[in-house]
């Protein structure tokens, strides 16, 4: 049983994968234009792209919501049900539309409280401005991503990525260039490319769901939610939308706490994150595709092979993180190098590349244990502790170990590690207690 489970783990987590490559690139494409630009821009758009993740990841993120009601649903043979959970769900991204309106005095108040580099604000401030058009399109994205996912279906969203990847490059060689008779528009370019991207691509979905799944899923007929149904899928999805918010906004503050360690600090983390992000990528899917088979599990009333698939889930990612960690142990220079001819900023890389290879262990069983707790409708807890932990050991130890401790850029990536080993072992116990399995949604 194990191997099968094994197998349906990969088979719907290999597209995830590439999804995710797809999605990451989004950020690596303006992270690499910027390295040609300058060392202030490459820093502005880093710092810029982690705070307007921050700040729309609440949304975006309560959208993924709709995979585990889907999944259930699935599971339990009730595809009219699972589609129209899709719909609940895409009205709730109207609810959550005048939202937007509240981001510009975020990112100042983030930005006073945080008091991050001068230039480096004013120009990441420039970026943010021009992606605050993107979000109603990522909205769209992120509810029929989660409705592909709920329903076994990776290859789509994978294939669609890929397509935003590819109109990215090619807007942002035009815009922050300036070819084809376009100014040279440099970081807000970038941020105009990206923007184009995720608007092609969130047509693309709507047309290929219309398309193939309109019938299978009754989704020809329109369900509105009653205020019950929108507070139900809420108490579930606000949790999920909460504790990413939360997470990437304790990472934004660790990236402006980085900010005033000096632009070279600020860039070589800026491209190890990048770097990073792109080794996480299994272990994400391998979260999200756990989420997905657990919940259809629990749905189909196979509560032990749910939990059975956690478990394999995590080997699965631990065995490919060992194998990525050898990775960056082996040639940290030449990763570094892809992004920046600084030689103090590729130095910086190399010892920080070194700390990941080993963080990335606890981080793999943090991110496939979590996804399989949600993908069962536990999101209050792992919000929860997710909140306490990211703002009460992550920050305060990064800073800590920065500043006080006087360890630089090496001290602030220590308090990451802390915090991800610790919330891997919190997960771990509580997927190992089994409370999950009595939850109604």
């Amino acid at each position: 049983m194990t191997i099968n489970l094994q197998k349906q783990s990969i088979q719907l987590a290999a597209p995830v994968v590439f999804s995710n490559l797809a999605f990451t690139l989004l950020g690596f494409v303006d992270t690499l234009f910027m390295g040609r630009v300058s060392t202030l821009a490459l820093g502005a758009v880093g710092l810029g792209s982690m705070t307007f993740l921050t700040a729309s990841l609440f949304l975006k993120t309560t959208l993924a919501g709709a995979t585990p009601f889907v999944s259930r649903m699935v599971g339990a043979g009730r595809k009219d049900e699972a589609g129209k959970y899709l719909q609940y769900f895409l009205c709730l991204t109207l609810l959550l539309l005048p939202l937007i309106s509240l981001l510009p005095g975020f990112f100042r108040l983030f930005f006073w409280l945080m008091k991050p580099d001068r230039q480096v604000a004013e120009a990441a401030m420039q970026y943010m401005a021009v992606r605050l058009y993107e979000i109603p399109a990522l909205l769209l994205v992120s509810s029929f991503t989660a409705f592909l996912l709920g329903i076994g279906n990776s290859l789509l969203p994978m294939i669609l990525n890929w397509v935003a990847v590819l109109v990215n490059v090619g807007a942002n060689w035009v815009l922050v260039f300036g070819h084809w008779g376009f100014p040279p528009l440099g970081l807000v370019g970038a941020a105009w490319g990206t923007v184009f991207a995720v608007w092609v691509q969130a047509v693309l979905f709507a047309l290929c769901i219309w398309f193939y799944y309109r019938k299978e899923y009754n989704l020809h007929r329109w369900h509105w939610p009653s205020w019950q149904d929108l507070w139900r899928i809420s108490k579930v999805g606000l949790p999920l939308g909460v504790t990413d918010s939360i997470e990437v906004g304790a990472f934004t503050a660790f990236f402006a706490i980085i900010s005033r360690l000096g632009t070279v600090a600020l860039a070589a983390s800026q491209i190890v994150n990048q770097i990073a992000a792109l080794a996480f990528m299994p272990g994400f899917a391998l979260g999200a595709a756990t989420g997905s088979l657990v919940g259809r599990y629990l749905g189909a009333g196979q509560a032990d092979r749910a939990e059975e698939l956690g478990w394999t889930g995590t080997k699965l990612c631990v065995s490919v993180m060992v194998a990525l960690g050898l990775f960056f142990v082996a040639f940290p220079r030449s990763m570094a190098s892809l992004f920046t001819a600084d030689k103090e900023v590729i130095e910086s890389c190399i010892s920080l590349l070194r700390l990941i290879a080993v963080y990335q262990l606890f981080d793999a069983v943090n991110i496939v244990l979590r996804g399989a707790l949600n993908g069962a409708g536990d999101t209050r807890f792992t919000m929860t502790i997710t909140m306490f932990f990211a703002w009460g050991l992550f920050v305060p130890g990064s800073y800590l170990g920065a500043f006080s401790l006087k360890l630089g850029v090496i001290g602030a990536w220590l308090g990451a590690f802390v915090y991800l080993a610790t919330l891997g072992v919190i997960f771990f116990f509580r997927f190992r207690h089994g409370a999950w399995k009595e939850i109604v949604i």
